[in-house]
């Protein structure tokens, strides 16, 4: 099968040559890519900090200290633990799904480092259980100038893992036959909400 991912440069790698060892013809075509925003709070100041994306956990500060540390899903775990990081909790791709793995949050300060448009899913969950949220705007996502058109109409599977990525593609109005699939809740959300269906696929 041809498969594009559309994770912005530098982050795709390891998921493609995994795909390519099962016998897919894999192309990475970045759709986005991120910039800094706001300083990162201290996170000491915390009793938890989540991280929805692994371009939150790059602007993590060094030498820090940690109090409890969610991460939304594998790949941001990962990223943080390269960092030297400790994860206590792990979701399962969305927002959502990283709200209620946290557990208990009533009365708990926690900082929510994300992008400037990030979906208000996670911290709407946590207010909800009672947690004093502070969403922290540490970079912003843009779509790139150039886009290789030629490998996304000839895709027969477009993979998205951010709705930013979602609203680019769809702003490129590209004619392809591929079907689609998302990483986690709010990039489905986002695909439904212009008419991506997303397949019932596992990569």
């Amino acid at each position: 099968m041809r498969i594009v991912l559309t994770r912005p440069a530098g982050r795709g790698e390891a998921l493609a040559e995994r795909l390519r060892a099962q016998g897919h013809e894999v192309a990475c075509v970045p759709l986005t890519r991120v910039e800094d925003a706001e300083a990162f709070p201290d996170p000491a100041q915390f009793d938890g900090v989540l991280f929805a994306s692994p371009a939150a956990v790059e602007r993590a500060p060094a030498g820090a200290r940690w109090p409890r540390v969610g991460a939304v899903g594998a790949t941001t775990a990962r990223a943080l633990s390269a960092r030297g990081i400790r994860v206590d909790v792990v979701g399962g791709g969305g927002g959502v799904e990283l709200a209620d793995e946290w557990g208990p949050a009533l009365g708990r300060r926690l900082l929510l480092p994300q992008a400037e448009d990030a979906h208000p899913d996670l911290a709407a969950r946590l207010r909800d259980a009672g947690a004093h949220v502070t969403c922290a705007a540490v970079y912003r996502t843009v779509p790139v100038a150039e886009v290789d058109r030629p490998l996304l109409e000839r895709a027969e599977l477009i993979c998205f893992f951010a709705p930013s990525a979602v609203r680019a593609f769809t702003a490129l109005r590209v004619a392809t036959g591929a079907r689609f699939w998302g990483l986690g809740e709010t990039t489905r959300a986002a695909m439904a909400e212009r008419g991506l269906e997303a397949g019932a696929f596992e990569l």
